[in-house]
């Protein structure tokens, strides 16, 4: 600072310096012409002493300017710290849940009695990072169930010439509601027609955003069925593959979001067997192994399957989704519908379906954010976080759900040794948004099930959960 406000008056003084000789060349010029040189008023000698002394006081200023440049301290420029790879961060999260069971009688005789439970549904932890500017990974792992088990396991390549590319055991491209993570699902659970989702297998997945991430595509190859550790095993069949297509037909931001898509998957599943079955939308106790006899993991099932097919044998199984969703403002609401065609063994093709409509509604004003990469709605992030000192209590809301699947079609057909059934789900829900890696939710369903045999029953589950990630 010192050295600009020298410089500026050295230059206002040259400058002016410049135009005393301008003026004093112009009346010389003139007196030459017009007047005597006894009437000058600028004798010759005055004009040679004064452009000495110029020129002295130019050469004292840039001595002046020269020693000032040498005493200024200049701070360095800081170099940029060129990247290094491979990086890595840790993530994590849990789930603590709570469950209290109300059934009918025929419940009882149809389901067991089940019992009222905590547990932890999740305990995960995790590692992320990049392998280099295009190449990332990660390993995620949950350690709440009988034995720790694998999560998400891949590594994935971007900006390939087929889009970006993964590799390893990942969620298949598959429904909207599998695609949500568990840390930002509105209920405890994902609806009942999750039971038909090839959700997380081994394999290779090629994906991409167009037109501006107005569309989401991705297509998968891969090994199924899998255990709890990607793995195999199986002479017959053991391949499948996954298609997912979706667009936003209106975006003006995550106030006003519409989106559809469809999926496919073909499964032609190891051995020959597959299995659908799911609880009421709520679960407590060990990991149920839900896949054919003879994986890696036999633990205890707390809540039993509401509906069960049994162990099917197939030759193959197509499954077809449709998803719809619509978000104006701090409101949303999303729906789809599944329909799966098994091609039995014994020479029977029946199609059992189901589907689910989620009305969402954030009654302390956030927008639930839409996440164009994926094509799903992301995490609620509260306005004002939870601060009870300065009168603050996070983000609240209220989510109503109405979800069905139906495996009636099975009954009768010869080699279904499962019950089958038909499930018809009411659940309401208050979630807690304390801050952005925190919430408490609050859930009641009420579960109609009508089994061919002992006819319909009520189950009534008042669960909560409190998670923390980050």
């Amino acid at each position: 600072m010192k050295l600009f406000r020298f410089i500026s008056l050295c230059a206002w003084m040259i400058s002016s310096s410049i135009t005393a000789q301008a003026q004093f060349s112009a009346n010389g010029f003139l007196a030459s012409e017009e007047a005597s040189p006894s009437n000058s008023s600028f004798p010759m000698h005055e004009t040679v002493v004064q452009e000495l002394a110029t020129a002295d006081d130019l050469k004292l200023l840039q001595e002046q300017i020269d020693e000032l440049k040498k005493s200024e301290v200049i701070a360095p420029v800081p170099k940029e710290e060129k990247k290094t790879y491979p990086d890595f961060k840790v993530s994590g999260v849990f789930q603590l849940d709570a469950a209290y069971f109300d059934q009918s009688p025929n419940s009882r005789l149809t389901l067991g009695d089940i019992d009222d439970g905590v547990g932890f549904r999740r305990a995960r932890i995790a590692a992320t990072g990049n392998i280099s500017e295009r190449a990332s990974y990660l390993m995620e792992f949950d350690f709440a169930q009988a034995q720790a088990r694998f999560v998400d396991v891949w590594g994935q390549v971007n900006d390939t010439p087929f889009g970006n590319m993964r590799i390893g055991r990942f969620r298949q491209p598959f429904g909207m509601t599998e695609l949500t993570s568990v840390r930002e699902l509105p209920f405890l659970e994902r609806p009942s027609i999750f039971a038909m989702s090839p959700f997380r297998q081994s394999g290779i997945m090629f994906s991409d955003t167009a037109f501006d991430q107005q569309m989401n595509w991705a297509i998968s190859g891969f090994r199924t069925i899998s255990d709890n550790f990607g793995n195999i095993y199986g002479d017959n069949g053991g391949y499948g593959t996954a298609e997912r297509v979706t667009a936003l037909l209106l975006d003006k931001g995550d106030t006003k979001i519409v989106h559809v898509g469809v999926d496919h998957s073909f499964l032609q599943p190891a051995r020959d067997q597959l299995l659908i079955a799911t609880q009421d939308e709520i679960f407590l106790g060990q990991q149920p192994n839900l896949g054919p006899s003879g994986l890696s993991v036999q633990p205890i099932v707390n809540v039993p399957p509401f509906v069960n097919s049994g162990i099917l044998n197939v030759n193959h199984a197509h499954l077809f989704n449709v998803e719809g969703a619509v978000s104006i403002g701090r409101a949303l609401l999303q729906s789809e519908y599944r329909w799966t065609t098994l091609d039995l063994i014994g020479g029977s093709s029946p199609t059992v379906h189901g589907g689910y409509l989620t009305g969402r509604y954030m009654l302390t004003g956030e927008t639930i954010p839409y996440n164009r990469a994926g094509g799903v709605f992301g995490r609620v992030k509260p306005n004002c976080p939870v601060d009870l000192s300065r009168g603050q209590l996070g983000a609240w809301e209220i989510a109503g759900q109405l979800s069905m699947i139906n495996l009636n079609p099975l009954v009768g057909i010869p080699g279904v040794v499962g019950p089958a059934r038909q499930l018809n789900s009411r659940s309401l829900a208050l979630n807690w948004y304390w801050w952005t890696n925190a919430k408490c939710q609050f859930e009641y369903i009420n579960a109609s099930l009508d089994d061919t045999v002992r006819k319909e029953s009520t189950t009534q589950t008042f669960a909560s959960r409190v998670q923390f990630d980050f």
